[in-house]
């Protein structure tokens, strides 16, 4: 099974991604098994994986990380999604208040 997926995330966030030295982006590969080509010019982000396995989760679990960096978590925290049974679900809350700002952020911050 041949796994290739592409992710857009915010070009403040593709530096959060590499980290320092690469060392964020060398971690993800290496534990994930795949391989992430990274365009900072426009925060294209896609993560390639390869494996005989059928149920590899593996590639998923990448993009999974890649995501919850993108949305502000920090690596460290985005790498907790390989622990146990985590994943990542993210909710768009227009569907549920509507498109007004305000009635967005009164849901977010619980008020």
């Amino acid at each position: 099974m041949i796994f290739e997926k592409t992710i857009l995330v915010p070009l403040e966030r593709v530096g959060a991604l590499i980290g320092k030295s690469g060392k964020v982006k060398a971690k993800i590969e290496k534990i994930c098994a795949v391989s992430l080509s990274i365009d900072g010019q426009t925060g294209e982000i896609i993560v390639r994986g390869s494996g005989d396995d059928v149920e590899n989760v593996m590639p998923f679990k990448a993009e999974e990380i890649v995501l919850a960096i993108g949305r502000g978590f920090s690596p460290d925290k985005a790498m907790r999604l390989l622990e146990g049974e985590n994943s990542l679900h993210i909710i768009d809350l227009r569907e549920f208040v509507g498109k007004s700002t305000a009635q967005i952020e009164r849901v977010k911050v619980g008020s």
